[in-house]
């Protein structure tokens, strides 16, 4: 069933292209054709008047080269047509523009869903069943913490979805001073392990301190967005590495996993809004799509630089750098 409807997804995107194709190419016959027409027209008169000119008889139409409506054809037709086809170009790439831009927001409207009604289901459980009457102290208190584990999740997920829109729409302030970056890392690192990094381990290389001129809330949102990704895409047990160096006047940071990497040609689309590889109702791995675009977004803006590298023989490394002043 998802099957069929990635295929008719795919039709049906297609299908602006295909008409783009069909008009370019009739308009561009449709050229051929009348030049043609035009420039046989004028050779036939320009041979009739040939054969009035032999008679004696002068044609009461000036007499015009053949060569000379070939060129007039050909330099204010070809501008004519360019200009047309220019026009198609960019109606084209604008709907191409809606189309992608509207799945995105329905792939993303499909995650959200789904990130949502995971722990609005839990919480719906956990809230039944502390209703019950012999449960005792200890398995409410459990049932509790349970709930607000869910209750964190469904904050965290509203927060980041608030910031992306934030980030798109308005300037964030940022508060940039002196700010111990290894102390954020490793409380990042603490979190990750109790959270969404329990299937993981964890490994992490810092300094004792380390300062550097930065708003402290975006650089511990780009730590956790990294982190967070690196233990999404990674099978359960496998090792997610966690550096944080000063380099030659700069600050590094580094999220290594053992997934299944970036294929190539999604390398230069995992920082955009919204953007998730493979179709959104087929696919296992959680997520909003939000993730490496607020990363982007923040270290843009704290003067930085983010990027991905293939991890050989499998994974990825994400490597953002600050300026450490």
């Amino acid at each position: 069933m998802h099957e069929l409807t990635d295929r008719n997804t795919t039709r049906t995107a297609n299908i602006p292209v295909l008409l783009f194709g069909l008009v370019a190419i009739y308009i561009v016959l449709q050229f051929v054709w009348w030049a043609w027409l035009l420039i046989s027209k004028d050779q036939e008169i320009f041979g009739l008047q040939q054969q009035l000119l032999l008679e004696g008889v002068t044609p009461e139409i000036p007499v015009r080269l053949p060569q000379r409506t070939f060129w007039m054809v050909l330099g204010e037709g070809g501008v004519f047509l360019l200009l047309i086809l220019l026009a198609l170009w960019i109606i084209f790439r604008t709907v191409k523009h809606e189309l992608t831009l509207a799945r995105q927001q329905r792939d993303f409207l499909l995650a959200a869903s789904h990130e949502l009604r995971t722990p609005i289901a839990g919480l719906k459980l956990h809230f039944q069943t502390l209703q019950r009457a012999d449960l005792d102290n200890a398995q409410r208190e459990v049932l509790s913490g349970n709930a607000r584990t869910e209750i964190d999740r469904l904050h965290a997920l509203t927060e980041k979805i608030l910031l992306a829109t934030r980030l798109e729409t308005t300037i964030v302030p940022l508060a940039r001073q002196p700010v111990d970056v290894a102390a954020i890392f490793r409380s990042v690192h603490a979190n990750g392990r109790a959270t969404y990094g329990v299937d993981h381990e964890l490994l992490i290389e810092v300094p004792a301190t380390l300062m550097m001129a930065t708003d402290a809330n975006a650089f511990r949102s780009i730590a956790e967005n990294l982190l967070e990704n690196a233990c999404k895409y990674s099978p359960p047990g496998s090792t997610v590495e966690l550096e944080l160096k000063a380099v030659a006047g700069r600050i590094e940071l580094q999220v290594r996993d053992e997934g299944s990497g970036v294929p190539e040609a999604e390398r230069a689309l995992i920082f955009r809004k919204f953007h998730r590889g493979g179709c959104e109702e087929t696919r296992g791995t959680k997520g909003t799509g939000l993730g490496l675009y607020i990363v982007h977004r923040l270290t843009t803006m704290l003067g930085g630089h983010i990027e991905h590298r293939h991890r050989a023989p499998r994974g990825s490394i994400f490597v953002a750098t600050f300026p450490a002043t």
